[in-house]
């Protein structure tokens, strides 16, 4: 449950969750072969040391598993042991891996969360769980020098403590670290503890696991946690008026008991309730004086083709009655006539008054496409009037005897 997670409980009742093992695997590497890690400790499995650590021995990844699992457990021990104040699921994970990677508990987070003194001489209050907070990214040296491997891990921690996502806000490629000439963490330069747990809040991009992370101050949870208030009258506030039910409600009824024997309580078994009836169908009206009136059926809708006269497309749809014209009776074969006329007229004129030679302009005119055009249009027009009455009397025989037919 949601607010169970988030509900501080002895570090007795509490054991590692799957966040506190992903985030050991994930900074401790699984290495198969004994190394020297960068302090020069031999190292095997998921950052085991110890006798079964021995540079260039083999190990498989069965045996790899159970080294880790005996260390978490081991290390949780620790966290139990030396942690007196409840604690969140996600403080007890991060308190685990910090004693995984360190082999202890630091003297300035256990002042802070159990009450002492710091190593700076702070003396503080149990409980002080912002102020242990603060002191994970202290321990991030190895060999007295801060890392940037363990920086970042200690950011994660932090995220963990705080019931927030570490992968995306405590990314490598986003963690930054730069150390002073005196061998210190500069601020300006290094990523922060604020940056990075706001970097958490706002990280969406891993789906709310309500069984695993909880992303609201602990303030809040418990508030709404709390019961609810009773007014004065001692009556609680009328409920919302439930919507009626398409179902029919389920009543019980009574099992007889049996004839002989002691008298002993059946079960009511839950039967539905009977529905009511439908409401009776009213028949249709009688017919008036016996006979059915219908209503008559729609014509049906014949589709034929229009006869049209192929002469008339042209020029716009003429009636072969009126008969029909071509190019040489219509207004258009007359404006071409014109347009040609005044475009010899010009030539001629135009080629009089520059010589006088009738051989040239014969010869401009033969080459001229307006005169061309003309001509065509001249030998089309004399076919077309040659065959206008023939041609006019049988199609316009064919389109009265089809226009007939179609009727």
């Amino acid at each position: 449950m949601a607010i169970e997670i988030l509900r501080r409980r002895p570090p007795s009742e509490l054991y590692p969750s799957r966040a506190a093992v992903d985030l050991i695997r994930h900074f401790e590497g699984l290495s198969l072969t004994g190394y020297l890690d960068p302090i020069g400790i031999p190292t095997i499995g998921y950052g085991r040391t110890g006798p079964v650590a021995v540079v260039g021995k083999r190990i498989t990844l069965a045996e790899a598993d159970a080294l880790l699992d005996e260390d978490v457990a081991s290390h949780a021990q620790i966290v139990r042991d030396q942690i007196t104040v409840p604690l969140t699921q996600g403080e007890f994970d991060a308190l685990t891996s910090l004693a995984f990677n360190l082999g202890y508990i630091p003297k300035s987070l256990k002042a802070c969360l159990n009450g002492g003194v710091t190593d700076a001489g702070k003396v503080m209050t149990p409980g002080s769980y912002g102020s242990a907070l603060l002191q994970f990214p202290r321990n991030c040296r190895a060999g007295g020098k801060p890392m940037k491997g363990l920086y970042r891990r200690r950011l994660a921690e932090a995220c963990i403590f705080s019931d927030l996502p570490w992968e995306n806000a405590c990314s490598i490629s986003v963690i930054k670290l730069q150390v002073t000439e005196g061998g210190q963490i500069d601020p300006n330069e290094s990523t922060s503890l604020e940056d990075t747990l706001m970097r958490a809040r706002l990280d969406t991009s891993r789906p709310p696991d309500t069984s695993s992370t909880i992303k609201k101050p602990w303030s809040e949870l418990v508030k709404k946690a709390e019961p609810e208030a009773v007014p004065a009258t001692g009556e609680a506030e009328p409920a919302e008026k439930e919507a009626p039910q398409p179902n029919p409600p389920l009543v019980s009824a009574p099992v007889p008991a049996p004839p002989s024997g002691p008298a002993v309580q059946a079960p009511a078994v839950v039967v539905p309730a009977p529905q009511p009836p439908p409401p009776p169908v009213k028949p249709a009206a009688p017919p008036v004086g016996g006979v059915i009136v219908t209503k008559p059926p729609p014509e049906p809708v014949i589709i034929a083709p229009k006869s049209v006269d192929v002469r008339s497309i042209p020029y716009g749809e003429i009636t072969p009655e009126n008969g029909a014209k071509n190019m040489t009776d219509s207004q258009r074969g007359i404006g071409m006539v014109i347009v040609g006329a005044g475009s010899l007229i010009q030539i001629i004129t135009t080629r009089l008054g520059v010589g006088t030679a009738v051989g040239a302009i014969a010869f401009d005119l033969s080459r001229d496409p307006v005169v061309i055009a003309l001509a065509a249009t001249a030998v089309v027009a004399a076919i077309g009037w040659f065959t206008r009455k023939r041609g006019t009397k049988v199609m316009t025989k064919g389109m009265i005897e089809a226009r007939t037919l179609l009727k």
